[in-house]
């Protein structure tokens, strides 16, 4: 991972500000310090605080490379059947063009993909993901997107030496934010090895601090690639300055994102209902996958009589 340290940070210790962290957590035994002490992940947790976003490890994740690989083939799997195009990792999209704008800029969203698979379900129960979506957000957070993200070489016409513009994800919500309070927050799981060169994620050291989108070039002039290799787990607050180098090599960049929200914030997919139970039930902790995906919520009632019962009277004849 590529830090920059030339700017000191005063660190804001997430949960500080937010009543929901004294809520119990649901699924997960003990209490959020003991588990992240218990995975090891306190230097994360003082980065996510610092600078906005932590790089995990494929090591301290505990999972093999035949996991992440199995992960990746499955989206490329997934994608050319919904486009019909060929992917190839070394060569990127063989024979073929996409129309504009994905073909102009050379990238595109995999949507829905919990509703694919089984693996899509495993990584969001992951304990060492659901302990630093706790600390971001709270106990009671929700799946916002289950999208895969695909990339290639970026195309000469594209002009511009990015292709994701820098910006933070709560960039709905009015400012100023607190930082110790954000309203989103991603993951990312690097499925391939991620370099400036190969177009790399970029953001923007700290920058959650300043507690609003940013402006002119700013983030620009503070952005810093996050190089790191497949089977890391990157995770970020939604006030962080990000986006994405354009991409010079021919090779594809594979990832699978997961955009989650406080419970008062509205998901940009709708899971509730439509994801398949066998992927809820074998996913290793049905009970946390529910509450993500707002099977336990009690807002958005489509019927009459459900949560709120129509009262009776005494004596009535049914």
């Amino acid at each position: 991972m590529n830090r920059n340290r030339n700017k000191k940070h005063t660190p804001v210790r997430m949960g500080s500000a937010d009543p929901e962290v004294r809520t119990p957590s649901l699924g997960e035994p003990g209490a959020l310090d003991e588990r992240i002490d218990a995975l090891g992940l306190a230097d994360h947790v003082s980065e996510l605080d610092e600078v906005g976003l932590t790089v995990v490890p494929q090591a301290k994740l505990g999972l093999p490379d035949g996991f992440f690989h199995s992960l990746r083939d499955k989206i490329l799997e997934i994608a050319e059947r919904r486009t019909g195009a060929r992917l190839d990792l070394e060569r990127g999209v063989v024979d073929a063009e996409f129309e504009d704008p994905t073909g102009a800029i050379g990238q595109f969203f995999v949507t829905h993909m919990i509703f694919e698979d089984p693996m899509f379900a495993e990584i969001l129960v992951h304990p060492v993901k659901m302990a630093l979506m706790e600390h971001m957000l709270g106990p009671h957070h929700r799946l916002s997107v289950s999208n895969a993200w695909i990339k290639w070489q970026t195309p000469a016409t594209w002009d511009s030496p990015v292709t994701t513009a820098m910006h933070a994800d709560q960039g709905q919500v009015p400012s100023p934010w607190n930082p110790a309070a954000p309203h989103v927050a991603n993951m990312n799981w690097l499925l391939t090895d991620y370099t400036k060169e190969d177009g790399a994620f970029a953001y923007a050291p700290g920058s959650h601090l300043e507690a609003r989108m940013p402006k002119g070039d700013e983030a620009v002039q503070r952005e810093v690639p996050v190089e790191a290799p497949a089977g890391s787990l990157v995770m970020f607050q939604g006030g962080v300055w990000h986006g994405a180098f354009r991409k010079e090599t021919p090779s594809l960049r594979v990832s699978m994102h997961g955009l989650h929200c406080r419970s008062y914030y509205i998901p940009q997919q709708d899971f509730r209902g439509h994801v398949p139970k066998a992927i809820i039930e074998a996913s290793g902790n049905p009970a946390y996958l529910r509450k993500l995906l707002r099977e336990d919520d009690l807002w958005m009632d489509s019927t009459v009589n459900n949560r709120f019962k129509v009262p009776s009277l005494k004596g009535a004849v049914s």
